[in-house]
């Protein structure tokens, strides 16, 4: 039986997520069916590349205020917007009907602009653009393939592959155009080659900002509607296609922070997604904590190359991360209903830590001070500069002292006695507070309970740590302290006997007394970065 899979591609726009669908499909049947409406080039600001281009129209030097398509590639200065628009082909997104001939397997060839480095698919040889100014070289814009222009003319009339990321990428042959206004229902179906197989709420001022850059090139290199914006569509839009791709297996690239990849994990479950798709990371958060355990790094690249984030995702080595189910009862509400075994309150999942103290207020005060309208610039130093000056406030401060008498925290219905603390730490993956390997750090420490000696985001079980101060905080992310080990367990209660500040995978609010119960709840399927 053919192994399918497909792609999803979500990453965060100034707080907008982005979802990329990738994959030559699959599905029931064998198109989608979407709006007829007239595409012309989608232009973006030539800021965003890390080169000089050419228009495309007046072949001259563009200034910085030109703009380019982020589709195909065209260039175009100012002036001849209008003139490249009616020049120009853009990549074609749909086919009119069923009966369409094959011609939309032809290269999209656009002249010049090529990348540094380019490479002929011809002869072999560098396509040499420095030497004089203007526009040198083609590329098609679906297969990446590139040529001199005295090589030109033996693959001008060749057929188009898609090229080497030809399973992550859908033909517009699947896609079905409608001729009304609105869009129906999505209609999927499946007479798609076999060979096409497929591998493959947010913050506007979390990490890094350079997110419209990477929603420009992978759609770019990709098909266009495989890039989804999450805060125009949330993953809810996009994940449908996964559902109707069953029993195909899709991929997920999220760009975004910690926040963003839960979101989509909870959307997945939600949904009822099967068979679950495999999830990714492009980091653009502030702590990326899941990311760096995952092997995708603590940040994004600052120059982000799709070709080679799409060949690492090619690559990926498929592992569980387990999924836990908290469930808050406050106290407050069973008081004033008297109803015995009645248990308002709320749940939630959690998928790297939850704490309850100090690490979670300082974490609550960023946030509060990031949502400020005096908040105008952001950037991953400035997060971090935040939160280093809300720690320090809490050295002197110390808001959450004698955590221990205000809480009480049972490992599998055992109470554990604390020692002084102003944290307490519930773990699922080796990375809290944006990289702080808690489990390594405290590998020879004294524990009050028998811990085993290997940590997995995938065994059903969780380590406890306490945290004695906020400068006890600095102290670890600096590796001049170790964390108070209290234990493990596969299930944890937590009771608040006051209103606290908790946090769960990086998300703080401020909790009034109640129940905290921990209970495992299935797995999400990942991927982990094995291209070093």
């Amino acid at each position: 039986m053919l192994d399918f899979s497909f792609t999803l591609f979500l990453p965060v726009l100034l707080g907008l997520g982005f979802i990329w669908l990738a994959g030559r499909f699959f599905l029931k049947e064998d198109v989608v069916y979407i709006p007829d409406n007239c595409r012309r080039h989608a232009w973006k600001s030539v800021k965003l590349l890390s080169r000089a281009c050419v228009c495309s129209v007046c072949d001259t030097s563009m200034s910085s205020n030109g703009h380019f398509c982020e589709s195909c590639g065209v260039c175009s200065d100012n002036g001849c917007v209008r003139k490249a628009d009616e020049k120009f082909p853009c990549k074609q997104l749909r086919i009119r009907t069923r009966a369409d001939d094959g011609s939309t397997s032809r290269h999209l060839w656009v002249k010049g602009n090529l990348p540094l480095g380019a490479e002929c698919s011809v002869c072999g040889e560098d396509i040499d653009q420095t030497s004089e100014l203007g526009l040198f070289g083609q590329r098609c814009a679906w297969c990446q393939r590139m040529a001199h222009d005295k090589c030109f003319s033996e693959v001008s009339t060749t057929l188009c592959d898609f090229g080497p990321f030809k399973e992550m990428i859908f033909p517009p042959k699947c896609i079905l155009a409608s001729r009304s206004k609105v869009a129906p229902k999505v209609h999927l179906t499946g007479i798609i080659p076999p060979e096409w197989k497929a591998n493959g709420g947010p913050n506007s001022k979390s990490g890094s900002s350079g997110a419209d850059q990477v929603v420009a090139l992978m759609r770019g290199i990709l098909h266009p509607l495989q890039v989804f914006e999450l805060g125009q569509h949330g993953p809810h839009e996009a994940l449908q296609w996964a559902i109707h791709a069953a029993p195909t297996r899709c991929r997920i690239l999220v760009a975004g922070g910690d926040g963003t990849v839960g979101w989509v994990l909870n959307t997945i479950l939600q949904m009822k997604v099967e068979p679950h798709p495999e999830v990714a990371i492009l980091p653009m958060g502030t702590g990326n904590d899941l990311s760096r355990v995952l092997g995708w790094g603590a940040e994004g690249p600052d120059e982000f190359d799709p070709i080679d984030y799409l060949t690492r995702i090619a690559s990926a080595e498929t592992v569980q991360l387990d999924r836990w189910l908290a469930a808050i009862t406050t106290h407050s509400s069973l008081a004033r209903f008297h109803m015995p075994g009645f248990k308002p309150g709320r749940h939630f999942y959690v998928y790297n830590y939850l704490s309850v103290g100090v690490d979670a207020l300082v974490t609550l005060n960023f946030h509060k001070a990031r949502e400020s309208s005096f908040y105008l610039y952001s950037s991953r130093f400035v997060n971090k500069l935040l939160y280093l000056c809300f720690g320090t406030q809490q050295v002197v401060q110390q808001d959450c002292v004698e955590l221990e008498k205000n809480l009480e925290l049972y490992l599998d219905g055992e109470r554990i006695e604390l020692p002084q603390l102003q944290s307490v730490v519930v773990l699922n993956i080796d990375s809290w507070g944006a990289g702080v390997k808690l489990w390594e750090m405290s590998k020879n420490s004294p524990t009050h309970s028998i811990m085993k000696e290997i940590h997995s985001i995938s065994d059903g079980i969780l380590e406890v740590f306490g945290v004695v101060s906020s400068f006890h905080i600095a102290q670890l992310q600096v590796g001049l302290s170790k964390p108070v080990r209290l234990g493990q367990a596969k299930s944890v209660r937590i009771v608040l006997k006051r209103t606290l500040p908790m946090q769960a995978d990086g998300e703080p609010w401020m909790q009034s007394p109640c129940d905290i119960n921990i209970q495992h709840y299935g797995q999400a399927t990942m991927l982990k970065n094995v291209k070093k």
